[in-house]
Protein backbone atom coordinates (compact mmCIF):
# COMPACT_ATOMS: atom_id res chain seq x y z
CA UNK A 1 0.00 0.00 0.00
CA UNK A 2 3.15 2.13 0.99
CA UNK A 3 4.31 1.58 -2.34
CA UNK A 4 1.51 2.34 -4.23
CA UNK A 5 0.81 5.73 -2.73
CA UNK A 6 4.22 6.50 -3.04
CA UNK A 7 4.53 5.75 -6.22
CA UNK A 8 0.62 7.67 -7.27
CA UNK A 9 2.30 10.92 -5.07
CA UNK A 10 5.72 10.83 -7.96
CA UNK A 11 3.37 10.53 -10.62
CA UNK A 12 1.44 13.37 -9.18
CA UNK A 13 4.48 15.61 -8.98
CA UNK A 14 5.59 14.51 -12.45
CA UNK A 15 2.54 15.95 -13.85
CA UNK A 16 2.37 18.85 -11.63
CA UNK A 17 6.08 19.69 -12.83
CA UNK A 18 5.41 19.09 -16.64
CA UNK A 19 2.51 21.67 -16.07
CA UNK A 20 4.83 24.51 -14.30
CA UNK A 21 7.02 23.78 -17.15
CA UNK A 22 4.27 24.33 -19.56
CA UNK A 23 3.10 27.35 -17.91
CA UNK A 24 6.46 29.16 -18.31
CA UNK A 25 6.18 29.61 -21.97
CA UNK A 26 3.36 32.11 -21.42
CA UNK A 27 5.85 34.24 -20.00
CA UNK A 28 7.88 37.15 -21.61
CA UNK A 29 11.30 35.57 -22.91
CA UNK A 30 14.34 37.26 -24.67
CA UNK A 31 14.73 36.69 -28.49
CA UNK A 32 17.22 37.02 -30.96
CA UNK A 33 16.43 39.22 -33.98
CA UNK A 34 17.17 35.91 -36.22
CA UNK A 35 14.39 33.83 -33.95
CA UNK A 36 12.50 36.57 -34.10
CA UNK A 37 12.67 36.81 -37.45
CA UNK A 38 12.61 32.87 -38.31
CA UNK A 39 8.97 33.01 -36.48
CA UNK A 40 8.15 35.66 -38.65
CA UNK A 41 7.15 37.86 -35.45
CA UNK A 42 5.18 35.24 -34.07
CA UNK A 43 7.11 34.59 -30.48
CA UNK A 44 4.49 35.40 -27.81
CA UNK A 45 5.38 37.24 -25.29
CA UNK A 46 8.93 38.15 -26.23
CA UNK A 47 11.50 40.65 -25.67
CA UNK A 48 14.34 41.43 -27.63
CA UNK A 49 18.13 43.65 -26.20
CA UNK A 50 18.91 45.52 -29.00
CA UNK A 51 21.71 48.35 -29.42
CA UNK A 52 21.18 51.63 -31.48
CA UNK A 53 23.24 51.67 -34.23
CA UNK A 54 22.85 54.35 -36.56
CA UNK A 55 19.36 57.01 -35.94
CA UNK A 56 18.10 56.93 -39.92
CA UNK A 57 15.43 60.33 -39.00
CA UNK A 58 13.28 61.01 -36.42
CA UNK A 59 11.46 57.95 -36.42
CA UNK A 60 13.29 55.23 -38.02
CA UNK A 61 17.12 53.56 -36.13
CA UNK A 62 18.65 50.39 -37.02
CA UNK A 63 19.34 48.15 -34.23
CA UNK A 64 21.49 45.20 -33.86
CA UNK A 65 22.25 42.09 -31.72
CA UNK A 66 24.93 39.34 -32.53
CA UNK A 67 22.61 37.81 -34.78
CA UNK A 68 21.66 40.56 -37.14
CA UNK A 69 20.08 44.31 -37.59
CA UNK A 70 16.68 45.34 -38.02
CA UNK A 71 15.29 48.67 -38.78
CA UNK A 72 13.38 50.12 -35.77
CA UNK A 73 10.09 52.20 -36.94
CA UNK A 74 9.43 54.30 -34.03
CA UNK A 75 5.33 54.00 -34.39
CA UNK A 76 2.27 53.18 -36.29
CA UNK A 77 1.06 56.56 -37.52
CA UNK A 78 -0.64 57.92 -33.97
CA UNK A 79 1.21 60.79 -32.80
CA UNK A 80 0.83 59.45 -29.30
CA UNK A 81 3.04 56.33 -30.51
CA UNK A 82 5.62 58.12 -32.34
CA UNK A 83 8.97 58.44 -30.75
CA UNK A 84 11.13 61.22 -31.79
CA UNK A 85 14.73 59.20 -32.44
CA UNK A 86 16.74 62.85 -32.50
CA UNK A 87 14.95 64.39 -29.48
CA UNK A 88 17.23 64.52 -26.63
CA UNK A 89 15.14 62.33 -24.71
CA UNK A 90 15.01 59.62 -26.76
CA UNK A 91 17.54 56.75 -27.08
CA UNK A 92 20.74 58.01 -28.93
CA UNK A 93 23.59 55.69 -31.13
CA UNK A 94 24.53 53.19 -28.59
CA UNK A 95 21.99 52.82 -26.65
CA UNK A 96 20.80 49.18 -25.30
CA UNK A 97 16.90 49.06 -25.21
CA UNK A 98 14.90 46.23 -23.98
CA UNK A 99 11.75 45.72 -26.11
CA UNK A 100 8.30 44.27 -25.77
CA UNK A 101 6.71 42.47 -28.24
CA UNK A 102 7.49 44.04 -31.42
CA UNK A 103 5.09 43.70 -34.48
CA UNK A 104 6.18 41.52 -37.85
CA UNK A 105 5.76 44.63 -40.33
CA UNK A 106 4.28 42.19 -43.35
CA UNK A 107 4.91 44.54 -46.01
CA UNK A 108 8.44 45.78 -44.97
CA UNK A 109 9.00 41.55 -44.16
CA UNK A 110 12.95 40.60 -42.87
CA UNK A 111 13.78 44.83 -42.41
CA UNK A 112 11.27 46.25 -40.22
CA UNK A 113 10.11 45.90 -36.24
CA UNK A 114 6.77 48.03 -35.93
CA UNK A 115 4.95 48.91 -32.88
CA UNK A 116 7.37 48.00 -30.07
CA UNK A 117 7.10 48.49 -26.77
CA UNK A 118 10.95 49.91 -24.98
CA UNK A 119 10.73 48.46 -21.34
CA UNK A 120 14.04 49.78 -20.25
CA UNK A 121 16.95 52.18 -21.83
CA UNK A 122 20.40 51.24 -21.00
CA UNK A 123 23.65 53.38 -21.92
CA UNK A 124 26.45 51.14 -23.59
CA UNK A 125 28.98 50.76 -20.56
CA UNK A 126 31.58 50.73 -23.67
CA UNK A 127 31.22 54.01 -24.68
CA UNK A 128 32.68 56.81 -22.70
CA UNK A 129 31.06 59.70 -21.56
CA UNK A 130 33.92 61.92 -20.69
CA UNK A 131 35.15 64.24 -22.84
Amino acid sequence: MKKTIALALSVVLVLISFSCIAQTEDFPRFVTIQEWLDAKGECGDCMLLLKVTQILNPVLAVAADDTGTINLFSGNGEDSMIINFMSDECPQEGAILVIANPRYNEYEGTVEMADWTVLRVMRDPTISTEE
